[in-house]
């Protein structure tokens, strides 16, 4: 067995973006993240991710409501995201359909935040009306003017009464009116206090982070005073609720967890170091926190605090000579330029150096948000989905115009895609699963399967004789579809994340919750049957040789991804860059004697950033060749971070 391994770094846009404001459902283990575009005045969007296991996020769908900047997210008791928006509109947005978009209009002025209200949701807007508006039949119900000429920052409720964040105080609401406000002192005369964030702890206990890092807890039906708690040194931007402890951070990154302790005082117990600078979101899912804000990576704590391990295989591809990473409105093409190999005695494995040529950069019509993509196997064809189009452009690096556009495709609204030299996949809605033909633009497509209540395709792979067709969905199901015929059968597998389509066959990874018991020794890697979805094999991440390689290794060994190579085999890798080659008709693993990146190099050399900074892939360059090229890139991001490290101040310093 011949295996050719190659490492470099790709510069990928996608991992340069910072995440505004995180969403979490309780229910479904859905996280809705907030983005803005780097583009002045461009419309802020949405990505969903299924962060079930605790210590993986894998995107699902991008959404765009087309409706301009996003001040606040929550998901109903639906299952839908409420979004409102800086012009006094909300949107509905639904995780399982990318189509199913409801704006409502609310108000003439910004509506900053929301919170559940008994079986309502309480909206307060610029213009110091507080709104209880009806998620089931979408209309008011009330209304409460507060009048106050300032701005209103959070919103909170315990059911019966609503507290409002701003200015120098709180603003308690109930009955229609505004029966009190609870005063924030002033550190000198000159600056304000503001109420960034207010939260009902219990039904009784109201919590106010402001901005002298000054955690406050008051008796809202009294007004009184229970305890003011110094427990940050800059603006507490945000709070939430875990495990009956309240969890705070801001300007001053530390998440602080403050608690009620035995002689009934509330004190700081648990402070987590992660995020370097502003925290302006927390949220929290089975006993974790998340935070989000100017870092780059979005956060997870519980026992430490550590970045989220991230899927790249959704925003980085390689095929034949070419390697494509995928940013927010673009697409960026690299070329590779072969070096001599360098021949190992005794091994397999055959460290090849080479040089990446950057090609060019493929913006999508109009600039818009690109929702799913792909880069065929050969590399010479690259589709490119929107919201409204799919377009189609063929790769030439050996001429003189490099990239042309071959045909684009309108109405389509994808989801996910698979481009062959010939065919076009695309999948939309709710579980509909079209056949384009990649010469012929005007022609209709071909249906191949349309069965709702099914959720949305988020990951497609077809067999290279397109005869299998092999889908995720963000309910976590996996389904085996017959391109011929339309026929569909479901697998039966827990937290699927990755999928190969074969011929006869289909490969399934799945993983399990962070640091679950013998976790080590439970099944991850499924082949199934593609006439009856039975399972034919399956192998543990220790058969497979995926445990940690350094005893500093802070995550599970667990793959989180799959690659398909020649033959029979296929590859599984981890976080971290270490991978495994499965041979299906022999039964066996193969392990490189030294792999390329290690665990052990990635968590001691610094490099664990941007939530898992390795990719994996692999090269056919020639149809009949008898080599397998591995490709193992470590991602770049493209810019910066725009706002500098927190810096703690010591004892004594001013």
């Amino acid at each position: 067995m011949d295996i050719n391994v190659e490492n470099d770094v790709v510069v990928c846009g996608a991992a340069s973006k910072s995440a505004r404001i995180i969403a979490i459902d309780e229910q479904t283990g859905k996280m809705a993240v907030i983005r803005k575009q780097r583009k002045q005045g461009a419309h802020d969007y949405i990505e969903f991710y299924n962060v079930l296991t605790g210590w993986l996020a894998t995107r699902e769908l991008v959404v765009c409501p087309e409706n301009g900047s996003i001040e606040h997210a929550m998901f109903v008791a639906n299952g839908e995201l409420l979004v409102s928006h800086a012009n006094g509109s909300i949107c509905f947005v639904d995780p399982h359909d990318s189509r199913r978009v409801k704006r409502i209009q609310i108000a003439a002025s910004t509506i900053w935040a929301a919170c559940e209200h008994s079986n309502n949701v309480a909206l307060i807007s610029h213009s110091s009306i507080l709104f209880i508006f009806d998620v089931v039949n979408k209309l008011i119900v009330s209304s409460v003017s507060l009048g106050v000429d300032s701005r209103l920052f959070d919103v909170s409720s315990n059911g019966n009464l609503v507290a409002i964040g701003a200015i120098d105080g709180i603003m308690i609401a109930g009955d229609g009116k505004v029966q009190r406000t609870l005063v924030l002192d002033r550190e000198n005369r000159r600056d304000p206090t503001i109420a960034w964030s207010v939260r009902f702890w219990k039904s009784d206990v109201l919590a106010c982070g402001d901005s002298r890092g000054t955690v406050t807890l008051w008796n809202p039906e009294s007004g009184a005073l229970i305890q003011a708690i110094k427990c940050m040194q800059s603006h507490i931007l945000t709070m939430c609720i875990v495990n009956d402890e309240l969890n705070v951070a801001g300007v001053d990154p530390r998440i602080t967890s403050i608690k009620k302790l035995a002689t009934n005082e509330y004190d700081v117990v648990r402070r987590r170091t992660g995020p370097i600078r502003d925290v302006r979101s927390l949220a929290s899912y089975d006993g974790r926190v998340y935070a989000s804000g100017e870092d780059f990576d979005i956060f997870v704590g519980k026992d430490g605090c550590r970045p989220l391990v991230q899927q790249w295989k959704t925003n980085i591809e390689i095929g034949g000579e070419i390697v494509a990473s995928c940013g927010e409105n673009f697409v960026d093409v690299w070329w590779k330029q072969t070096g001599d190999d360098e021949p190992t005695r005794g091994s397999d494995f055959v460290p090849q150096h080479f040089k990446s040529v950057f090609l060019a950069k493929i913006f999508s019509p109009k600039q818009t948000i690109i929702t799913c993509w792909s880069l065929s196997r050969c590399g010479k064809q690259l589709a490119i989905g929107t919201a409204k189009n799919v377009s189609i452009y063929s790769i030439l690096p050996e001429t003189r115009r490099k990239i042309a556009k071959i045909a684009t495709f309108d109405d389509v609204a994808p989801t996910a895609l698979h481009i062959s030299e010939k065919v076009l996949t695309v999948c939309r809605g709710d579980f509909e699963i079209l056949q384009f033909q990649c010469a012929q633009e005007n022609k209709k497509p071909r249906i191949v399967i349309d069965q709702s209540e099914c959720g949305s395709v988020v990951k497609l792979d077809v067999s290279r004789c397109g005869q299998l067709a092999a889908v995720l969905t963000t309910r976590c199901q996996v389904f085996l579809v017959n391109v011929a015929n339309g026929q569909s059968r479901v697998v039966k597998v827990d937290l699927p994340i990755d999928v190969i389509a074969r011929k006869e066959s289909a490969v399934i990874l799945c993983t399990h919750p962070a640091f679950a018991e013998n976790s080590d020794q439970k099944k991850v890697v499924y082949e199934v049957a593609a006439t009856n979805a039975s399972i034919l094999k399956s192998a543990s991440s220790l058969a497979l040789r995926m445990t940690p390689t350094s005893p500093k290794s802070f995550m599970p060994g667990l793959p989180i991804g799959l690659c398909r190579l020649r033959g029979d085999r296929f590859a599984t890798y981890s976080y971290d860059g270490h991978f495994s080659l499965v041979d299906l008709e022999n039964q066996k693993v193969f392990t490189p004697p030294d792999a390329p990146t290690t665990a052990k190099h990635a968590v001691n050399g610094g490099m664990m950033e941007n939530g898992g900074v390795f990719v994996f892939g692999a090269r056919q360059i020639e149809k009949e060749e008898k080599v397998d090229r591995i490709v193992v890139l470590r991602i770049a991001g493209d810019e910066e971070p725009k706002v500098d490290g927190f810096r703690l101040k010591k004892f004594g310093m001013q």
